[in-house]
């Protein structure tokens, strides 16, 4: 009794912390993911690295940062090389020239928290339709073959 109790606190305790820590904006998180599918981060990050980012309430020069582009309509995530009068000046690592565009906090969904090298490539696997359809049904199976309950001995009675 008082291990299943242990069990259950340390179970929600454990997904409380995974919540917490990663769990996406679009569900009440305030991680969100991003997949580098560019060489301009070059060598910090390369493609198919998966990278975990988190709002911050500052941001400082040499701080590796998403923000929404308006100019190309995607995610970029490139490092901070000045700040003036609120606006941020962008420049991947691998470029040789400054970002065109220079966003305020309102355009950022947050800076680098950490990454996982090639990881992003299994997420994008994941994406494809007929790998996704495959793996769920997989899992259907596996739980349907788990098989009938076995029938409990009977009691004797006396």
């Amino acid at each position: 009794m008082i291990k299943t109790a242990v069990v259950v606190v340390l179970g929600a305790a454990a997904t409380a912390a995974a919540w917490w820590f990663l769990a996406p904006p679009v569900i009440g998180g305030s991680t969100s993911l991003a997949i580098v599918d560019g060489s301009s981060m070059f060598p910090t990050f390369e493609r198919n690295d998966l990278v975990f980012i988190r709002p911050s309430s500052t941001y400082h020069v040499g701080d590796i940062v998403a923000y929404h582009s308006k100019l190309i309509h995607r995610v970029v995530l490139h490092r901070v090389v000045a700040i003036h009068g609120g606006r941020y000046t962008f420049k991947g690592d691998n470029n040789k020239f400054l970002d065109p565009e220079q966003p305020t906090r309102s355009a950022f969904i947050g800076k680098r928290w950490f990454s996982l090298p090639a990881v992003g490539r299994i997420a994008t696997l994941l994406h494809t339709p007929w790998i996704a359809a495959t793996l769920a049904a997989l899992l259907v199976l596996a739980w349907g073959l788990g098989g009938a309950p076995k029938p409990e001995p009977a009691r004797a009675t006396g």
